[in-house]
């Protein structure tokens, strides 16, 4: 049994992909995100850098003070299973993007099921949704997040 833990452990760690952060520039500035325009490249580039470290197999189980897991966030994004989609261990979230969250852990390096979701959560509550955002690059000089990513 231990043998399977580790394996499993192994192969989960060996098939996380960790975009570059001109990819993830790429990314934003072709798709829907780019349309709000209020939030410039830079600040998605910077948010997924510090949510996810750029990891597109990136998942973090939010506990409660009892330690007992509340609600999962996943993907580079790090989007939350309460509001925004659903899954077999947190089925009753609110699923405001109508996805399953697994559906954002992707190994082969594609967001374009983050960026769809993440645009819901953009426009209903601003990129303000993401504490890691508001608290490293709100109002802060970020361009560099896109320094020499040619598009």
């Amino acid at each position: 049994m231990k043998i399977l833990i580790v394996l499993s452990i192994l192969l989960t760690i060996s098939s996380a992909r960790a975009l570059s952060r001109c990819e993830v520039a790429r990314a934003v500035k072709n798709s829907e995100l780019a349309l709000f325009t209020q939030y410039s490249v830079a600040d998605w580039v910077c948010m997924a850098y510090h949510e996810s470290g750029y990891n597109t197999m990136a998942l973090r189980y939010d506990k409660d003070s009892e330690g007992k897991i509340q609600s999962g966030d996943y993907g580079i994004f790090q989007i939350n299973s309460k509001l925004w989609c659903t899954d077999d261990m947190f089925p009753n979230g609110a699923n405001e993007c109508h996805m399953n969250c697994n559906i954002f852990l992707s190994s082969n390096g594609d967001i374009q099921s983050d960026i769809s979701c993440a645009a819901v959560i953009v426009n209903e509550q601003g990129m303000e949704a993401w504490s890691s955002w508001v608290k490293n690059c709100k109002g802060k000089w970020i361009d560099y997040y896109t320094f020499f990513c040619f598009w």
